[in-house]
């Protein structure tokens, strides 16, 4: 099994370069960009002194972001391709064989060239090292692990993005990701090749060392314990995404097809975010969702808002006299916390079109969850692609781990709380389509409470993980990552707990919801 997907596999890849075709002119394009990047890759390795701290943690910070960047690489690409566990549903391949056919498969192909190429450039950058021996096992171990995640993002994406909207959006994804893995590694090369701000590489590289694209790349050169547990923990992680690689295959090789009609494209055009959602009652509620959020003013007050803040911020707290370091950790969690409190009156916002949530027989937490899409969509990219650079310009110990996990904490208590405090005591809101400061007039302190009350219950349900924070940012930084653990625990039990109370308070509410919106 495993030599005839060899076998297919090649012949893919001749047919693909086949003469007379402007897919074989982009092929040509591709294969010199991954020739350019091979080659580069070879030489910096070649290059790298590893005993210069900044050249050392440039290699770590350039191997880490290509890691990733060659993980997304086959999404770039396009859906369709021929080698997903799909295809062969119609045949009688025992799962287990399938997996591991395809699997070996991968590594013939651009991301398997890559990852083999990167693993053996990290090599040589350690070849007359005493870190050889663990180079050579974490480019293993690494080369594995990435060749198995791009053939696990292939099949779940080509099997949930059918749409051509939703296909275009993952493929536009991954190329950006792809752009911005190169120019990391590029920008590292060049700041290490300069000199000028080595302990900003050694800062950058010890963050990038502890996520899942650098874990094994920082093992190396470091003591024995710690390589252990760094292998360790990188072993068990391939292990684990090859138990679920096998789920997924036999899932796929049993499940039906997912695909759209023959003459859709009409349709496509003018469904927009509900191509990219479930058709489910919490899919068509998120995409009704993430509509207003990009059309409605008084949703996208708030997108305007968010790269704003942060200076306005930092400006002010910088006037009032706090330090600069600690400055750079105080922007993010506040932008979290205002984003997941924003949504406290959401079901006001809907004024009359409420009345399709209760007419429809759904389950509240189905409109707690699909209310919620926008700003987790929102949210969780914006807080792990800015920690760590505003962990890196604090210069503190351990603060990407602290800000991180307290900012998603705010963020998903935010809006657990909002599911709840949203079917519990809405107040008037501006109508659909009205500014944002177009708000009607308000008697009584309903507003006033749903606001603040939503807001300290916030910070309350947090305030043990912020405690913990500032015990480490003025006595011991150790306790920092524990307050991350910390904040994120808390944020995924709030807003697990949020949306199940929220569902129940918003079916038994719904009936006072639609009056509310009748009334204004």
């Amino acid at each position: 099994m495993v030599d005839d997907l060899l076998r297919l596999k090649f012949a893919l890849l001749v047919s693909a370069l086949r003469p007379g075709s402007r897919r074989a002119l982009r092929s040509l394009a591709v294969a010199a960009l991954v020739v350019i990047v091979a080659g580069g890759m070879l030489v910096a390795g070649s290059s790298v002194d590893v005993t210069d701290p900044g050249q050392r943690a440039a290699l770590v910070i350039a191997a880490g972001a290509l890691s990733f960047g060659i993980l997304v690489a086959p999404l770039a690409a396009g859906l369709g391709s021929a080698m997903e566990p799909r295809r062969f549903a119609a045949f009688p391949i025992p799962p287990g064989r399938l997996a591991l056919g395809l699997y070996v498969a991968g590594f013939v192909g651009v991301p398997g060239l890559l990852a083999i190429t990167l693993a053996v450039s990290v090599e040589s950058a350690w070849s007359e090292h005493p870190g050889r021996g663990v180079a050579v096992a974490a480019g293993v171990i690494t080369a594995l692990t990435i060749i198995l995640s791009s053939q696990l993002l292939v099949a779940i994406a080509a099997q949930l993005a059918v749409s051509e909207p939703a296909a275009r959006a993952v493929t536009g994804t991954a190329r950006a990701v792809v752009a911005v893995a190169i120019a990391s590694a590029v920008l590292a090369a060049v700041v290490a090749v300069r000199g000028d701000d080595e302990a900003a590489l050694v800062r950058f590289a010890t963050v990038v060392g502890r996520s899942p694209g650098g874990l094994t790349w920082a093992a190396i050169g470091e003591p024995g314990g710690e390589v252990a547990f760094r292998l360790s923990v990188a072993v068990v992680a391939l292990l684990a995404l090859g138990a679920l690689w096998f789920g997924v295959v036999s899932r796929l090789m049993v499940a039906a097809q997912r695909q759209r009609p023959a003459d859709d494209r009409q349709i496509d055009a003018g469904l927009g975010w509900f191509d990219m959602t479930p058709a489910t009652p919490g899919g068509v509620i998120a995409a009704r969702s993430l509509l207003y959020w990009t059309r409605d003013p008084r949703y996208r007050v708030v997108l305007l808002g968010l790269p704003l803040a942060p200076p306005l911020i930092m400006v002010a707290l910088l006037i009032a006299g706090i330090p600069l370091p600690l400055l750079w950790l105080i922007p993010l969690p506040f932008l979290a916390l205002f984003l997941g409190w924003f949504s406290h009156n959401d079901a006001a916002y809907d004024h009359t079109a409420i009345w399709m949530h209760v007419s429809a027989p759904l389950r509240g937490a189905a409109d707690r969850w699909g209310r919620l899409v926008p700003p987790l969509v929102l949210g969780v990219p914006l807080v792990l692609i800015t920690a760590p650079l505003f962990a890196l310009w604090s210069g503190i110990d351990n603060g990407f781990e602290a800000l991180a996990g307290i900012s998603l904490g705010l963020l998903f208590t935010g809006l657990g709380v909002s599911s709840v405090v949203s079917a519990l005591a809405p107040y008037p809101a501006a109508r659909p389509g009205a500014g944002p400061f177009d708000q009607p007039p308000l008697t009584g302190s309903r507003s006033f409470w749903a606001q603040a009350g939503s807001l300290i219950a916030t910070l309350g349900f947090m305030s043990p993980a912020l405690t913990v924070a500032w015990w480490g940012l003025i006595a011991d930084a150790r306790w920092l990552p524990i307050a991350g653990l910390a904040g994120i625990a808390t944020g995924l039990v709030m807003l697990g707990l949020g949306v199940l109370v929220g569902g129940q308070v918003f079916k038994r509410r719904a009936p006072d919801l639609l009056s509310l919106a009748q009334r204004t």
